[in-house]
């Protein structure tokens, strides 16, 4: 009934995660941040202000959504921690999901009291891409859960047969994944510094090639180049998983629907720049790369840590061979 109880929590904290993404989406392309003033976490000084514009409505709202699931994704840590307190992975995914949400709040409360003292494109660029890491892990955490039983992580045949792979699968893996966080940034750039029509409705052409973080179109262009990257890796990987690791169905069936997501996520680029910008593809645009996000952190979490002492490779080759 406990563990019942905490996947319970646990998809609502997850559900949580992702509309507070969104929400950050929202304010952004809206250009809400500042509907509130400077004042934080209140609005305009006051708990319920006497009169709130759409932008204060937009703003207020994000950082409701935001502390409701700071709260449930303390309250899933500390509990998961007190029922799996000897199980790292529950731990480690408790504290990423809980220091994260923390940090990118902080970053968010920085930008509204100190508007215009920082480098404010750089700073939302890091509460994007630190909300993104919370989501994840929440994620993360979610399946884990899923995947107990009486309180031990459930062995799953898929890998246990052969059960391992290569340092160099878990290397490319971690460094996809990696990539990945860096294309966002390079996306959440093109958003904060007002780049998404940079090359305006051309695509995949611009009025220039070269990739300049000085220019509109040099920020657009930085950014398709490495988001095609990203793609390119990731039927790299796909082929790889296909060709070694067949019998490993929980590989197999994450690198096709990362391939699936990039692809998508690809489309959904293309149509913000094609229809100017509108908010419901550029909300799509966000939740497909939050999406891709997770899956690769979800392969990286079954390849295992690639600094990790495991089994030597001829040795999987061979248990693979005689079964």
């Amino acid at each position: 009934m406990t563990l019942r109880l905490m996947k319970i929590l646990a998809i609502l904290t997850s559900i949580g995660a992702y509309i507070v993404v969104l929400m950050g989406a929202i304010v952004t392309k809206t250009g809400a941040g500042q509907g509130c003033g400077t004042s934080w976490p209140i609005c305009k000084g006051q708990l319920i202000p006497a009169y709130m514009s759409v932008d204060s409505v937009l703003e207020y709202s994000h950082r409701i959504s935001s502390g409701i699931d700071g709260f449930l994704i303390l309250f899933l840590t500390v509990w998961s921690w007190w029922v799996f307190r000897h199980n790292g992975r529950v731990k480690l995914l408790g504290f990423m999901s809980l220091f994260f949400v923390v940090v990118q709040g902080a970053l968010g409360a920085v930008t509204v009291m100190y508007e215009g003292t920082f480098a404010e494109e750089w700073i939302l660029s890091l509460h994007f891409g630190f909300a993104l890491i919370s989501f994840a892990s929440v994620i993360l955490l979610t399946i884990y859960l899923f995947q107990m039983k009486a309180g031990k992580a459930v062995e799953q045949r898929e890998e246990r047969k052969p059960g391992l792979v290569s340092k160099s699968m878990q290397y490319v893996v971690w460094g996809i994944t990696a990539y990945c966080y860096i294309v966002v940034y390079t996306g959440a750039l093109v958003r904060h510094s007002s780049s998404t029509m940079g090359c305006g409705t051309q695509w995949p052409g611009c009025s220039t090639l070269v990739p300049d973080l000085a220019s509109h179109p040099g920020v657009q262009m930085f950014h398709r180049y490495a988001a095609t990257l990203i793609g390119v890796l990731i039927v790299g990987l796909l082929i790889w998983v296909l060709r070694s690791y067949r019998e490993r169905r929980d590989l197999v069936r994450g690198a096709w629907l990362a391939l699936i997501m990039v692809i998508l996520q690809g489309a959904a680029g293309m149509l913000t720049v094609v229809t100017g910008g509108q908010l419901v593809v550029e909300l799509l645009h966000t939740t497909l790369i939050a999406i891709l996000f997770a899956v690769l952190s979800f392969l990286c979490m079954q390849v295992g840590w690639p600094w990790k002492t495991q089994q030597p490779v001829e040795q999987v080759q061979m248990a693979s061979s005689r079964g």
